[in-house]
């Protein structure tokens, strides 16, 4: 049935004059279905920048309760907190859910400093960027950073049904949410992650993010006009993946009206958020220290 309707889909869409008058009508309803999430959205989340210990106990055991238990990526680890090099020089923040004050999802922004720190796409991934020019390693540490270790606890991904589902996919951008469950139904997780990650890019001037992605969600990104660009073949880390470049400031050229709306919200919200400053100046983690101590003893 599906593939009936998107074949007769694509007769209409071929007929003259009417993608002219088919695109504009699924962009409208686009930005008012992204306009209403933006709202619920902040309603029901806010946004949490891990500065303090304990917030950043919250992300690594996130990550923990996805990469090790849920998913099974990494190995369990007995402080029950997923921690690695990279988060020595990182940034890591989460979405609060403001009824439960859980962590809904996580995610990071790795930034080195000097050319003896490397992204984690350089160590685990190198095979995925086909040609050399779009390799890191070819540019000031200052001016590349990788997002990574997105994760979203299984009870706010899409579906109660859905338990074996990625978990760096959110909900089908082409179904709405039921109001009653938003913390199951709730589509934008994903995307505000990716937002509050850029947000932080772009504070910090860095030029070059570079993100190992699922083919599926760059291509639900594609749809609301965000193109990432892919560097090479899909590999298996993780799942299935591909890496992928970005220019910030490309980033919020190519967004809707509707999605640069939700982006001023989320800059509305980091400037109320407490240590907002330290995005500029990313203290090392006493955890990653720790952990550092416990992996080498």
């Amino acid at each position: 049935m599906k593939r009936r309707l998107l074949n007769a889909f694509k007769k209409v869409h071929q007929v003259p004059g009417v993608k002219h008058i088919v695109k504009p009508l699924v962009k409208r309803k686009m930005n008012k279905a992204i306009d209403a999430a933006a709202s619920h959205f902040f309603e029901h989340f806010t946004l949490v920048v891990a500065h303090e210990e304990k917030d950043q106990r919250a992300c690594f055991r996130t990550r923990h309760q996805v990469y090790c238990e849920e998913m099974a990526f990494e190995d369990m680890r007995p402080n029950k907190m997923e921690v690695d090099e990279f988060d020595e020089y990182a940034i890591s923040c989460y979405i609060k859910h403001k009824a439960t004050g859980d962590c809904a999802g996580t995610i990071r922004v790795v930034m080195p400093q000097h050319n003896g720190q490397m992204l984690p796409i350089e160590q685990n991934c190198a095979e995925a960027i086909r040609m050399d020019e779009n390799s890191p390693a070819r540019l000031p540490r200052h001016s590349v950073c990788e997002i990574s270790r997105l994760a979203i606890p299984k009870r706010f991904r899409r579906r109660e049904t859905d338990t074996n589902l990625s978990p760096v996919t959110g909900k089908s951008l082409d179904k709405g949410f039921k109001k009653t469950k938003p913390d199951r139904n709730f589509p934008y997780l994903t995307l505000a992650l990716y937002f509050f990650a850029a947000t932080i890019c772009v504070l910090r001037d860095v030029e070059n993010v570079y993100v190992m992605m699922e083919p599926k969600l760059a291509r639900s990104l594609r749809m609301l006009g965000i193109e990432f660009n892919q560097l090479g073949q899909v590999i298996e880390y993780h799942g299935k993946r591909a890496a992928y470049q970005l220019s910030p400031e490309e980033f919020f050229h190519q967004i809707s009206p509707s999605l640069h709306r939700f982006y001023r919200k989320i800059m509305k919200e980091l400037e109320d958020v407490p240590n907002f400053g330290s995005i500029h100046k990313p203290n090392p983690s006493m955890l990653t220290t720790k952990d550092q101590k416990t992996r080498a003893a």
